[in-house]
C-alpha cells in the first residue's frame, strides 16, 4: 500500500494508533487543531506544530522571506485560534543549506517577531540544523485556553448554522499570480491585494475571543486545506452531514478577477484553495443573531453559510433555485494532491 492510496488523513490515523501511554492529562491528542493538556484551575494547555518545506509549501525564489516567517508563524496560530485559545510561546526549528545568506535568514526571523508582537506571543527557543535540500521551518506554538472556552471540531448539533469568518479563496488567487509570473494583465489594486492574502494571512485570535464571549459558538475549525476539506473534518469528528449555500460563500472581487483571468471558477478556489486561515464554526440557531451583532461591533466580517444536517445527508451544496449537489471531495492532501495544488 502506497501513501497516495491513503492520503495524509488515512496516514494520520494510522499513526495515531497506541500514542497516548500515560493519558492522565492528556484531554485531546492527534486529530484536532492542536492537542489539549490538562494544567489543572479550568486551565487547558494548547500545542500545536506545522512545517514548511521548500519546494513543497513555497517554491524557491518565490516568496520574500519576511513572508515566510510571517506565514510560518501564522498557520500555528490559527491552530490555537481554532481551539479558541490565546497564544503564548513559540519554539523555532529551522534547516538552512549552508550557502544560505545570513540576511535572509533575519528577514524570516523578522516576519516571525512582527507577528509575534502583534499577539504577545514570545519566542522561547528552537534549533538550528544544517539541511543539504532547501530551506525547513518547523514551529511549534504553546497557548492555553478555559475550560468554558475550548472549542472542538466535535462540538457541532444538526441544526447548527455554519459561519465563516472573512473572504474565501484569497490565498488560491495570490498563488495562482505567483505561478502566472506577470501573465496575466490585472489592475495593480488586484495584484496588491491577492499577493498580500497569500504572502501574510491573518489568524483570527482576537476573533474567536470575541466571537466566543456570544456563547453561541460550538465546533471550530480554521480553514487551512479548503472549505471542503475543513468543513469536512468537521462533519466527521461530529458524526453529521452539512450543507452549504454557494451563493453565500464570501469571495471577493479580487479573487473574482484573478480567477476570470486565469479562466479558473472562484467557487472551487473557496472550496478547495486552502491558506485562507479564516475561522470556520457552527453555532446554535438561537445564536447567530449575536454572532452578527458581534461581528459589526468588533469590526469581524462573518457570514452564514450554510447548515449542519444529520450524517446520512452528507455534505451538499445548496443553490438558491433549489438545485442540491454532492460536495466533491477534495483540499490540500500531501499525498493524493486532490484540489488545487500549491
Amino acid at each position: 500500500m502506497r501513501l497516495g492510496d491513503i492520503g495524509e488523513m488515512g496516514l494520520i490515523k494510522l499513526l495515531s494508533k497506541d500514542t497516548i501511554v500515560s493519558p492522565a492529562g492528556v484531554r485531546v491528542g492527534i486529530g484536532d487543531d492542536t492537542a489539549v493538556l490538562e494544567l489543572g484551575e479550568d486551565r487547558l494547555l494548547l500545542a500545536t506544530v506545522d512545517m514548511l518545506l521548500e519546494g513543497e509549501h513555497f517554491l524557491p525564489g518565490t516568496m520574500p522571506s519576511k513572508a515566510l516567517g510571517h506565514k510560518a508563524l501564522a498557520v500555528n496560530l490559527s491552530d490555537i485560534a481554532a481551539m479558541g485559545g490565546v497564544a503564548r510561546h513559540a519554539l523555532v526549528a529551522i534547516g538552512i543549506p549552508a550557502d544560505r545568506e545570513v540576511e535572509e535568514i533575519e528577514a524570516i526571523y523578522a516576519g516571525m517577531k512582527e507577528l509575534a508582537r502583534q499577539h504577545g506571543v514570545n519566542i522561547v527557543g528552537g534549533d538550528t540544523v544544517h539541511s543539504p535540500q532547501g530551506l525547513v521551518l518547523s514551529i511549534t506554538v504553546l497557548g492555553e485556553v478555559e475550560e468554558k472556552n475550548l472549542t472542538l471540531r466535535s462540538a457541532a448539533q444538526v441544526g447548527d448554522k455554519i459561519l465563516v469568518t472573512g473572504d474565501l479563496g484569497k490565498s488560491q488567487a495570490g498563488l495562482t499570480l505567483l505561478l502566472a509570473k506577470g501573465a496575466l494583465p490585472l489592475p495593480a489594486a488586484v495584484v496588491r491585494e491577492a499577493e498580500e492574502a497569500h504572502y501574510y494571512p491573518q489568524p483570527r485570535l482576537r476573533e474567536i475571543r470575541a466571537l466566543l464571549a456570544t456563547g453561541a459558538v460550538r465546533a471550530v475549525n480554521d480553514v487551512s486545506d479548503g472549505l471542503a476539506k475543513d468543513l469536512g473534518e468537521i462533519a466527521e469528528s461530529s458524526g453529521v452531514g452539512a450543507e452549504l449555500w454557494p451563493e453565500e460563500i464570501p469571495i471577493s472581487t479580487s479573487t473574482r478577477a484573478v480567477a476570470a483571468a486565469a479562466g479558473g471558477d472562484p467557487l472551487a478556489y473557496a472550496l478547495y484553495g486552502g491558506e485562507d486561515f479564516e475561522l470556520l464554526f457552527t453555532a446554535a440557531p438561537g445564536g447567530v443573531e449575536a454572532l452578527l451583532a458581534c461581528g459589526k461591533r468588533e469590526g469581524i466580517p462573518l457570514k452564514v453559510i450554510g447548515e449542519v444536517k444529520p450524517a446520512a445527508a452528507g455534505l451538499t451544496l445548496r443553490w438558491r433555485d433549489g438545485r442540491i449537489q454532492g460536495l466533491r471531495p477534495g483540499g490540500w492532501d500531501h499525498f493524493q494532491r486532490q484540489g488545487e495544488d500549491r
